[in-house]
């Protein structure tokens, strides 16, 4: 596989990290209760250079992470969303040359329990998958639940371009990784690099 965006030699290690912690599962007694804004992906951590914050790490409603769904902010509220959090990362390239994500949206929603974030996450997954053109696509061992569609579309220039969503469970936490950019640059391995290390951020105490 040729190297995408110049992070090749980081996606093995992040992919086995994230395969032990898919495999460790995660105990119900021991909820995750800390704010999803320290579980999200920092611009440290990213693993291309040039990143700004387009849109700073602040919490977000259940509206808002179903885009106007009313099914879907409904079905998040009934599981028993907590809490929720946000940011985007973008970076400025040539896109018709660019490899890699241009923009990044990382989100982190906390609920009352295992299963109520289970229900949402399954929910979630049918959302995306309703999509209008979007193509399921299976990401190996990620935390407790995975699920993955990626759409592609021409911009106005006639450049195909592309959007990975990764939606994956977490014990109590249900993430999204949406990582957007040129069709045949941006690829899912590119968005499971940045889901393993928002997986990590979620590996730890609290």
């Amino acid at each position: 596989m040729r190297p995408v965006g110049g992070v090749s030699g980081r996606i093995l290690p992040v992919l086995l990290a994230v395969l032990v912690l898919g495999a460790c599962g995660s105990d119900a007694s021991a909820l995750s209760t800390a704010d999803p804004l320290h579980y999200l992906i920092t611009i440290d951590q990213l693993v291309a250079p040039d990143f700004t914050v387009s849109t700073a790490a602040a919490h977000v409603s259940a509206t808002s992470i179903a885009n106007g769904d009313d099914t879907l902010a409904q079905a998040l509220s009934w599981n028993g969303l907590q809490s929720a959090a946000s940011v985007e990362y973008q970076r400025d390239v040539d896109f018709s040359t660019s490899n890699g994500p241009i923009d990044v949206v990382a989100t982190v929603e906390r609920f009352g329990s295992v299963s109520g974030a289970s229900s949402a996450y399954s929910v979630t997954v049918r959302y995306l998958d309703a999509i209008q053109g979007a193509v399921p696509t299976s990401t190996g061992p990620l935390g407790d639940q995975a699920h993955a569609i990626n759409v592609v579309k021409n911009t106005a220039s006639g450049i195909a371009a592309v959007e990975v969503t990764v939606v994956w469970r977490v014990g109590n936490l249900v993430n999204l990784m949406v990582a957007r950019g040129r069709y045949g640059g941006t690829r899912l391995d590119d968005a499971l690099v940045l889901a393993g290390l928002q997986t990590q951020n979620e590996s730890g105490p609290g």
